[in-house]
C-alpha cells in the first residue's frame, strides 16, 4: 500500500488567468481573472462586454497571440493554458483603393 500523496503542482491547472482587451477598455480593470481552463472563452467575452457597455459586438473576433480562437470552444480546446491576453475586436477593414 502506497502512502504517497500527490502535490497541487503535481497536476496541471484546471483555470488559466485571462484579460480581455477591448477598443473600449480592459476586462478585469486590472490584472487577470481567474477562470476554469474548461469553460467556453465565450463567457469571459460576454461578461467584459457587459462590464465595458458593448452594445454591438457581433461580428467581433477574439484573437490570443496573433492568433485567431473559436470563442465557442474552451481554453482548453482552443490550446490555451496559464495566462492569455484575448484581444476582443472587429475584424480590421482592407484600408483604401489600389
Amino acid at each position: 500500500m502506497s502512502t504517497e500523496q500527490t502535490r497541487p503542482d503535481d497536476h496541471p491547472s484546471q483555470h488559466i488567468e485571462v484579460e480581455v482587451l477591448t477598443t473600449s477598455g480592459s476586462w478585469p480593470s486590472s490584472g487577470y481573472e481567474d477562470v476554469p481552463l474548461h469553460q467556453k472563452v465565450r463567457v469571459a467575452l460576454e461578461r467584459a462586454a457587459r462590464v465595458l457597455g458593448l452594445t454591438n459586438w457581433s461580428g467581433w473576433i477574439a484573437v490570443v497571440a496573433g492568433r485567431q480562437i473559436d470563442p465557442e470552444r474552451s481554453y482548453l480546446e482552443n490550446g490555451l493554458s496559464g495566462r492569455a491576453v484575448v484581444d476582443f475586436g472587429p475584424v480590421e477593414g482592407g484600408g483604401g483603393r489600389e
